[in-house]
């Protein structure tokens, strides 16, 4: 994904189909514009479900629900080129409208191939949710044939926990205040085993967002001329999204009186 976050990739696509398009005496060949227009919306496609990854407080549910959404997307998509409607690739739709050209079953074959592809790879790198996790994200489900659908993992005691934790007005609350993550944080020590079970899910990098993060915080602190500092202390303070108390911090500090 990290290709589609290279906004100049996405630019010169851009100019050279619109070069294209435009120029009488360029290429004027309907499936070679059809390619490209393809390509473009698979690029813009691409880059806008990367930036919609990013941040620290994505999860892993986050995630499959974004790719899953794309990839439905995709099959629709193919499903309307089939009905010869191309409104999803507004550059084609509009050189079709202009050059009063169709499609021949070549090219929208052609077409459809390169959204399969992409929905092909984009199952590859991520897998299908597993449902019986489902209870992480929406621990608050009261029917008991959905509680025993998503508890199908879960021992005795730790689904006896989940229906308390589904009944309880005041976690509810606490749900709609907290991340997921701070949520199960804050009821682990009464119910550790769920918990245990939730972080164990939530904690593993679901992008590689942070590492990019680091690396350029690296790169930021360790320039040449500083290439001998330790900078793990800075990162350390860099990366951390605690916000340090800076009253409590300076009250605290011993003060020294220079001598006289």
């Amino acid at each position: 994904m990290d290709l589609w976050l290279k906004t100049g990739s996405l630019t010169k696509k851009k100019t050279e189909f619109q070069n294209n398009n435009h120029d009488s005496t360029g290429l004027k060949e309907e499936r070679n514009h059809a390619n490209s227009a393809t390509q473009l919306k698979l690029l813009e496609t691409g880059a806008g479900l990367n930036l919609s990854l990013q941040g620290k407080d994505t999860t892993i549910f986050k995630v499959q629900d974004k790719i899953q959404a794309t990839r439905m997307k995709l099959d629709l998509w193919c499903g309307r080129i089939d009905h010869k409607d191309f409104e999803s690739f507004p550059s084609l739709a509009d050189f079709l409208l202009t050059s009063k050209e169709e499609l021949d079953g070549d090219t929208t074959q052609a077409i459809k191939a390169h959204l399969q592809g992409f929905h092909s790879e984009l199952g590859k790198y991520f897998e299908e949710p597993d449902p019986s996790f489902e209870w992480i994200r929406n621990p608050f489900v009261t029917d008991k044939v959905d509680i025993e659908k998503v508890s199908v993992n879960l021992s005795s005691k730790e689904s006896d926990n989940l229906v308390e934790i589904a009944t309880s007005g005041t976690l509810k609350t606490l749900f709609r205040e907290r991340s997921l993550a701070n949520f199960w944080a804050q009821v682990q020590p009464e119910y550790p085993g769920l918990a245990e079970i939730a972080l164990k899910h939530l904690m593993p990098f679901p992008t590689t967002y942070n590492c990019e993060i680091g690396f350029s915080t690296l790169v930021d602190l360790k320039t040449k001329k500083c290439n001998r500092i330790n900078v793990e202390p800075d990162m350390r303070l860099k990366l951390s999204r605690l916000e340090p108390d800076i009253p409590t911090v300076v009250r605290q500090q011993k003060q020294y009186h220079s001598s006289h």
